[in-house]
């Protein structure tokens, strides 16, 4: 079983199996997930489980899609679906919980990319906290 939340643990979903997670360079996505991408994956809509749907809040990001998000915490929790759903949803893979079976296969909305997020790859990394990259 493939299991998410949000931040403050209000909402979770289970899901029953998963497609490969897409990283989506694309404005809405960035700022949707507060980050450089986006990163979703496809599940059946009848194999997902939610706990705390009630919390759940969405927004219309362009004509006939809605993206759901945390109400109090403010964490994506899906990607832009189809205002009437069909048989799919699209879900927030920054939302998993613990190890997935799951890698990025593929990018999209390349051109779209972040200046800023470019070539990050060779940034310095810690194991822990970032405190000690401060100037």
């Amino acid at each position: 079983m493939i299991e998410g939340s949000c931040l403050c643990g209000a909402v979770r979903f289970s899901a029953k199996a998963m497609s490969g997670i897409v990283e989506c360079h694309c404005a809405m996505c960035r700022k949707a997930a507060g980050g450089h991408a986006g990163f979703f994956f496809v599940s059946f809509r009848r194999d997902v489980t939610w706990q705390g749907a009630e919390h759940l809040t969405q927004y219309e990001s362009s004509p006939d899609l809605v993206r759901r998000f945390c109400a109090r915490c403010g964490t994506a929790m899906t990607g832009a679906n189809l205002k009437v759903p069909d048989a799919t949803i699209i879900l927030a893979a920054n939302a998993l919980d613990g190890e997935v079976p799951a890698r990025v296969v593929a990018q999209e909305y390349c051109a779209s990319k972040a200046s800023w997020a470019e070539r990050h790859d060779g940034a310095p990394s810690c194991e822990a906290g970032w405190e000690n990259l401060w100037p």
